[in-house]
């Protein structure tokens, strides 16, 4: 039991943490940031082609949920986390642990998110049955896994607060129950990532598209399965919820893994819409060199209105002439085809008049 309460202790961040604390540091910054910039130019390619959508939605509430985790991580490691007993004192000892359930809180809840985004993302390539199913169980599975963990971090100990804080009254049930909860939602994590990272690239590479574009769309949307090695990586440092020495120190490896596959799971979801985006800087340098040949002619890139212009053809006879007049339509008649694909192009509506003129036998027909 703690000598006196929390609050009365002497407060003592750890200015310049362990090695394995400032990894832990570094990584959680890096990819909380890079997780925010991904999302944004998602959001950003969505409304360029108005795509918005639920799975746009959900990703960002995994993303801001996954920013309170690093949020929560980043406190936790200047708290004590990554760092060996020697250099902790008695508070950095309940508040290491404070700030490492509130990671666990917003970790669990983050995963079904970022899954369900994935999952939805797919729905709007595929409508069959057996595909659609197959989601709908990841993201079953995934939502009470997340429910057991959340009630098992809650719950372990009565009140909550008696988890790091021995000087209140309250009881706590054996820690191994958490090192099993951990390993059996490690374990249907991997399965549900994978399924993740295959069923999106069976459903793309049944499509009508280039081999190019499938291998490079299957390869972004594989890099799901990157999200279970960090899982799988992580799965023998559970054990060190159940060993007491330097247990802030050895607690971080657990951190350090669960912030990757959060991480990588935000950015591997996001790519496949910033192809649109990538799309669009092409398409806007591809407008700019078209621009540069001349003003006449359809500038089949903008959309914008294109001149009228006559095109002398080779003649009917030794007399004849041809004209042809050719006028684009204006670029609220284009259709776009979203279809997260290649095909993703403007079909031009347009009028074509012909006007062909000759003279036969000193008489002048027009058609």
């Amino acid at each position: 039991m703690a000598a006196k309460p929390f609050d009365e202790m002497e407060v003592n961040w750890i200015t310049r943490p362990d090695l394995l604390g400032m990894a832990t540091l570094g990584i959680t910054i890096c990819l909380g940031s890079i997780s925010v910039v991904v999302f944004i130019l998602r959001l950003w390619a969505r409304h360029k082609t108005r795509a918005t959508g639920i799975d746009d939605y959900l990703m960002g509430i995994g993303v801001a949920i996954y920013l309170a985790c690093c949020v929560f991580t980043s406190i936790a490691v200047y708290a004590g986390m990554g760092t060996t007993d020697g250099r902790l004192q008695e508070w950095n000892m309940v508040a290491g642990i404070k700030w490492l359930v509130f990671f666990q809180i917003t970790y669990a809840w983050s995963l079904p998110f970022i899954k369900a985004s994935i999952c939805f993302t797919v729905f709007r390539i595929t409508n069959r049955r057996r595909y659609r199913t197959i989601l709908w169980a990841v993201m079953i599975a995934s939502g009470l896994s997340t429910t057991v963990g959340f009630i098992a971090v809650v719950a372990v100990c009565r009140p909550m607060e008696y988890t790091w804080d021995k000087s209140v009254d309250g009881q706590c049930a054996p820690q191994n129950i958490i090192t099993t909860i951990s390993y059996m939602i490690s374990v249907l994590a991997i399965v549900t990532d994978w399924t993740c990272a295959i069923v999106p690239t069976v459903v793309v590479w049944g499509l009508q598209m280039k081999s190019r574009v499938k291998v490079s769309v299957c390869a972004v949307l594989a890099l799901g399965a990157i999200a279970s090695a960090a899982t799988i990586v992580r799965l023998p440092y559970l054990q060190y919820y159940n060993q007491v020495e330097n247990y802030l120190h050895n607690i971080a490896n657990i951190v350090l893994w669960s912030i990757l596959e959060c991480g990588i799971g935000i950015i591997a979801g996001s790519l496949p819409s910033l192809r649109r985006l990538l799309k669009f800087w092409l398409d806007k340098s591809s407008k700019g060199s078209y621009n540069n040949t001349g003003s006449n002619g359809l500038n089949a890139i903008s959309g914008r209105q294109a001149g009228s212009n006559g095109v002398r053809m080779n003649n009917l006879s030794g007399r004849g002439m041809t004209v042809s007049n050719c006028q684009s339509g204006p670029h609220d008649t284009w259709v776009q085809l979203d279809d997260d694909s290649d095909s993703q192009k403007h079909i031009i509506m347009r009028t074509q008049e012909v006007t062909v003129q000759y003279e036969r036998d000193g008489q002048s027909r027009g058609r």
